[in-house]
């Protein structure tokens, strides 16, 4: 079908004309206005303001490169929950006004390095601008010679248990990371790992959160990672889903509307190690550079609206604490993500990290249901493997007897022969002449 602007009248108006060009620049508008959204996002300036109103900085521009790898494929588990971190993250991140990019299953070290070198050259030059990094998927830490290094793993990276040499010339480790963080020409960048490795690449800090002030915008490099060397990190994450809570507003601490990535360390170590049950310890820290350890990043809250005056009687305190931010239930968030699920992993680990949960007799009953599921499902496929080895064994044998019944036959077809040709020779005469003597 074709559209035009074209009127096919001798005489046409001047009104039909300005429709015409109304509907031109209608549908311009509406080609450009999504390319427009996408390349203005993240440009939203950000002003930060200590206490008592006093502005010390401010942000440019937000950009944030967002790296799931769920999609195992050389001896890793697969990690179905990464897409929905993936995806949570993104949401949480857009609705601090960060420009999100997105990267899913990078296969290999070179993969890894196109992700972050683009980014960085895109966005990390201007010194105004503030770069947030976000991982999810396995890592690892290699030990040589006593020194500890962590990793990050793309899909196609071998299992070091397997193969060490494959797992090192593919993984990319945390000295490349130190690299593109000192590379980048943007004031803040916060790293975040959600993954277990060691975290020497960073000062561990015990600091407690300080007030925004004009310390705060000085150059800083920060990590932050789900746990430590060693631990394992369950595939629903508890990490992600403290991390999204933060940023609505649980993490500001001091109550001044602001999330440094300080009391944001700070939040994730609480609240995870508990509702993880000890299983999992947060690390959290500056890059060791004199000149890239100063200053914090930030995220600005939402002011909240002013209540409007009223003679009505205030609301019961059980109502307020029940709206309270601080009132968000991990294991009901998590619950959300799993309830559908069929693996019996994703129960298990639900069971580990919330034991108490009102929620932990479903999960147990499920739990029950997905393992009596997988047992019928493995005695049927035991039976049909049984079934076909006896049917393979009776073929086996019946090929036996169809090959030896026909040596057998050619055994007699070969005496046949014989006999025959035995028939078909002249008989030798063995008469001897008598001869007389005269």
């Amino acid at each position: 079908m074709e559209y035009s602007c074209r009127i096919p009248l001798s005489n046409p108006s001047p009104l039909r004309h300005i429709h015409c060009k109304l509907l031109l620049a209608l549908a311009i508008l509406l080609f450009t206005l999504p390319a427009f959204a996408a390349e203005t996002r993240g440009v939203k300036r950000v002003e930060i303001k200590t206490k008592v109103g006093e502005s010390v900085g401010l942000y440019e521009e937000s950009h944030a490169l967002v790296i799931g790898v769920s999609d195992y494929t050389n001896g890793w588990p697969k990690l179905p929950g990464v897409r929905k971190d993936v995806k949570a993250v993104t949401a949480a991140l857009e609705s601090h006004g960060f420009n999100v990019e997105v990267v899913e299953d990078a296969e290999d070290y070179m993969a890894l390095d196109q992700a972050f070198t683009g980014f960085i050259r895109r966005h990390g030059r201007k010194p105004e601008n503030r770069l947030l990094f976000y991982f999810a998927g396995h890592g690892h830490t290699v030990k040589n010679y006593g020194e500890e290094m962590g990793y990050i793993i793309p899909t196609s990276s071998p299992n070091p248990n397997r193969d060490l040499d494959g797992f090192l010339d593919s993984a990319m480790d945390m000295r490349q990371i130190e690299v593109y963080a000192q590379r980048i020409r943007s004031k803040h960048a916060l790293f975040l790992f959600d993954s277990c490795f060691s975290g020497s690449l960073f000062a561990l800090s015990r600091a407690v959160p300080e007030n925004i002030s004009y310390k705060t915008t000085k150059p800083v490099r920060q990590f932050i990672t789900s746990g430590s060397a060693e631990e394992q990190v369950p595939d629903t994450s508890i990490f992600r889903q403290q991390f999204v809570a933060a940023l609505r507003g649980e993490g500001d601490t001091d109550g001044d509307h602001y999330v440094t990535a300080i009391e944001l360390g700070e939040f994730l170590q609480k609240t995870v190690v508990n509702y993880s049950r000890n299983a999992q310890h947060p690390q959290y820290g500056k890059i060791r550079n004199p000149n890239l350890d100063k200053g914090d990043f930030v995220f600005a809250l939402p002011k909240a609206a002013p209540e409007p005056e009223s003679t009505a009687a205030a609301p019961a305190p059980a109502t307020v604490a029940a709206l309270a931010p601080s009132q968000f239930l991990p294991d009901e968030e998590m619950w959300k993500e799993l309830q559908d699920s069929d693996s019996p992993e994703d129960f298990e680990d639900f069971l580990v990290a919330f034991p108490e949960s009102k929620l932990a007799p479903v999960a147990r009953m499920k739990l029950k249901r997905l393992k009596r599921q997988q047992s019928k499902a493995k005695a049927e496929q035991q039976q049909i493997t049984e079934a076909k080895r006896k049917t393979a064994e009776e073929q086996k044998k019946q090929l036996a007897e169809e090959a030896k019944q026909e040596e057998e036959r050619k055994r007699q077809e070969a005496e046949q022969r014989q006999i025959a040709e035995a028939k078909r020779k002249p008989k030798i005469s063995l008469d001897i002449p008598i001869i007389k003597r005269y």
